[in-house]
């Protein structure tokens, strides 16, 4: 024969392991990545079984900026933080729309569910946003000349313009990314207003043949941040003198091809001579 206090026990763990199925979050949804200016929908999807929802409450790190409570005469109540300015309108009880973005937008965004009495059953779901300053165009190459001697020296900086964060650049000769660091000068971060920041990375190496190929040669600036952005910045500059020594080759070829053309005209102007001579002796 079971105690009284065995069976109030075994109703306490239905109570405990039952309600853990009572709320349960699916999925939190935060943009990893908005641009400045823009809307972002920060989605806190859950579901609730034998429960009803209490409220729903959207955190900027440790600070409350929406909250929606069904029970109440007004569901949606909005609170002031700092970057986070809300469309109240398309705001629900799953999701809360952030519009105007700023850079101050950026941080750790937190959902809390809790349920209606007497359990009070809370759950928690989270993610990172990030607001994005695009650059202001594409990225800016300088000093490259429009021609280099074979053996000279080439130093040439990419400069990507105001921006939050700063842009991440790459070099490319010929369509082959630099990735040698004796060749690659990387400046420190320049800081502008508004929190901006500009980015440069110089290029600098010693010409050879091989960075001639049919007497051009192609360097190239790719900015990238994050997978929101993608520019890139390319010049061409020809090898000095190219076209001045192949045309020596081109002046012997036609000069063989104008004396001597086909094998059958080679062996008609080599008869001519002897025939002329056996004319002349009879």
């Amino acid at each position: 024969m079971s105690s009284p206090f065995s069976h109030t026990f075994t109703i306490l763990l239905l109570i405990v392991f039952g309600s853990s199925a009572a709320l349960e979050i699916q999925e939190v949804q935060v943009p990893r990545y908005k641009v400045r200016g823009s809307r972002a929908e920060l989605s806190c999807r859950y579901t609730l079984a034998n429960a009803t929802l209490y409220s729903l409450k959207w955190y900027k790190g440790d600070k409350l900026f929406y909250q929606y409570i069904p029970a109440n005469n007004v569901t949606k109540n909005t609170f002031n933080v700092a970057g986070v300015n809300i469309d109240v309108g398309s705001s629900t009880g799953e999701m809360v729309v952030l519009q105007d973005l700023e850079l101050a937008t950026s941080g750790t965004y937190r959902c809390e569910v809790i349920t209606e009495a007497p359990l009070f059953i809370t759950r928690f779901g989270q993610g990172n946003m990030t607001v994005i300053d695009l650059p202001e165009s594409a990225p800016v190459l300088d000093g490259a000349r429009t021609s280099y001697q074979l053996g000279e020296r080439v130093v040439v900086n990419c400069t990507s313009l105001y921006s939050k964060p700063a842009a991440t650049l790459q070099w490319y000769i010929n369509d082959h990314l630099v990735t040698q660091a004796n060749l690659l000068k990387r400046y420190k971060l320049q800081k502008e207003r508004d929190g901006l920041e500009t980015a440069v990375l110089g290029l600098t190496f010693v010409t050879a043949r091989s960075h001639f190929p049919r007497g051009e040669m192609r360097l190239k600036c790719v900015a990238k941040i994050a997978t929101v952005y993608f520019q890139s910045q390319e010049t061409s500059v020809i090898e000095t003198g190219y076209m001045l020594h192949t045309q020596p080759e081109e002046r012997r070829h036609n000069e063989n091809s104008y004396f001597f053309g086909s094998g059958a005209d080679r062996c008609s102007a080599g008869l001519f001579p002897l025939i002329l001579v056996a004319l002349l002796n009879t």
